[in-house]
């Protein structure tokens, strides 16, 4: 059952010094609002920031209202970013905690790992389900739980008997039943419980709550409006546009939430009187599986390369007079001068910020276990499509290697594929509702762009030995593709495993 607790929030250190010297504070002295306020006046009044802390303190009602009128009626927005809470969600499923984490900036997650714990079979049944639905789901899900309860053991067992010496060592041994579990839960549902922690501070929450308020799905509906309530318990002020009564009050006029309600319905009209102006009529593409359909980019060669000689030249060249010089470069030329300018780099050394100025672009098609940890990267900026069963599934090689292949793609493959059709054809007005059926090894397309700065990053995390296989075999085709289109910038990608040897074979 979904429980939102509200954690924690900043509050004023005064605030907290009284409380722990056991002075008497107000209870409406307990709120993230006053800092908010504070800081909100640094820009119009002359006093120290502290005094201004001490202003908002003493009268915590007009600390409201200045912030009230600061953020939202003069639209300095990022003035609510001082203020931050944290909570702890508990009892959703899969689905509804990729709705949360969709939101990048001014957010902080950490997700319960269905790699390092065993889990327990527990899963949300969708309020939008028939009774009849309710019941086919119950079957589906607990044959997808026994499923996993039977072939874990089995799969630690293949891990021991494969790495014998690892199974010796205890901490290896964790290794290998982590392993275990992160390729049995391949059969897991969408619908399964989890649990995280959220940080986020106001101006992040309240888009977040926005968009939340208009998704498809009854479960994160009901998600975003627990949060609300438990934020507007503390700091109703700086949340003012997740609530169409409170933005009355402060703005006189009516919340429109038009966009976040019609945005998805409007891109997909627009798409298809686009199709239809050119005539492709009605044709569907063609699916295309497999884990890199393309990559695209801006030449970061020439982009990077223009970069560090504007930055670095001396006198300065303006950036298209870089750019100019870059792109007379000989190929040979731009590994030259980029390695010269690597050739100091560490491990855990950042590549220099010039090489955000290089983007790509990749066309990925993965399964939920693999976007469960491309996800995290919210430096990039990631346009994720719905759960597709036509996309086809993933099957570990473990699964396959104690010969239980046949029997998954029986089940995830076949009943999950036919539930979920069943759902979608039942509810044609609600197009992932069936998606709480489908599983960890069900896959999606994902657009990811990515300066190069983050590309080093991904690629030495998610290329490691230690990275769990789906991940690692993604990167690992990003990075092919990436040195495809840029040989020069990409010279030292690879996982930090093995970062010395990568270097020792480039400048050999």
């Amino acid at each position: 059952m979904m429980e939102i607790i509200l954690a924690g929030y900043n509050l004023d250190n005064e605030t907290i010094n009284q409380l722990v010297s056991g002075e008497e504070v107000s209870p409406e002295a307990l709120t993230p609002e006053t800092i908010s306020a504070a800081y909100a006046r640094i820009s119009r009044d002359s006093r120290p920031v502290n005094e201004l802390r001490a202003v908002a303190r003493e009268d915590v009602a007009k600390a409201k209202k200045s912030a009230k009128t600061i953020v939202f009626g003069l639209g300095h927005h990022s003035v609510a970013e001082h203020a931050v809470f944290n909570f702890d969600v508990l009892g959703v499923s899969r689905l509804a905690i990729e709705a949360l984490e969709q939101h990048r900036i001014g957010v902080g997650f950490t997700e319960k790992s269905q790699r390092y714990i065993t889990l327990d079979g527990d899963y949300v049944m969708p309020t939008e389900f028939t009774a009849d639905e309710r019941e086919l789901f119950n079957q589906l899900v607990g044959e997808q739980n026994d499923f996993y309860f039977k072939v874990l053991p089995e799969l630690e067992r293949y891990q021991r008997e494969a790495n014998p010496e690892m199974w010796k060592d205890r901490n290896e041994r964790r290794t290998l039943q982590g392993w275990a579990k992160e390729d049995a839960r391949y059969v897991l549902s969408l619908a399964t419980e989890g649990q995280l922690g959220y940080t986020a501070n106001a101006r992040a929450l309240e888009h977040t709550l926005r968009r939340l308020k208009h998704h498809h799905l009854a479960e994160v509906r009901d998600l975003g409006e627990r949060l609300y309530e438990k934020a507007k318990e503390v700091a109703p002020s700086l949340i003012i546009l997740a609530d169409e009564e409170l933005f009355l009050e402060a703005q006189g006029g009516t919340l429109e939430d038009k966009f976040f309600e019609k945005g998805r319905t409007d891109r997909i009209e627009a798409t298809e009187n686009l199709l239809r102006r050119m005539d492709f009529g009605n044709k569907s593409p063609r699916l295309v599986k497999g884990r890199v359909v393309n990559v695209e980019g801006n030449d970061p060669d020439i982009a990077i390369m223009a970069a560090l000689i504007y930055e670095s030249s001396k006198p300065k060249f303006s950036y298209s007079e870089a750019m100019a010089i870059s792109d007379l470069a000989f190929p040979h030329e731009r590994e030259g001068y980029i390695g010269d300018v690597l050739k100091n780099l560490g491990k855990f050394d950042s590549v220099p910020r010039e090489f955000e100025m290089g983007k790509m672009v990749f066309d990925l098609i993965v399964s939920s276990s693999c976007y469960a940890q491309l996800k995290r990267h919210r430096l990039c900026t990631q346009l994720v499509g719905d759960y597709n069963p036509e996309l086809g599934v993933v099957v570990p090689e473990s699964i396959e290697a104690i010969g239980r292949k046949g029997d998954f793609l029986d089940l995830v493959g076949g009943k999950t594929g036919e539930f979920y059709r069943k759902i979608q054809e039942n509810h044609p007005e609600n197009p992932r509702l069936g998606e709480y059926g489908l599983t960890n090894a069900h896959q999606r397309q994902v657009l990811v762009g990515m300066n190069m700065r983050e590309l080093y990053h991904f690629s030495r995390l998610r290329e490691d030995a230690h990275a769990q296989w789906d991940i690692r075999e993604t990167a690992k085709a990003m990075s092919i593709g990436a040195k495809e289109l840029a040989p020069a910038t990409t010279m030292l990608l690879g996982g930090k495993h093995e970062f010395d040897k990568i270097k020792e074979r480039v400048y050999r």
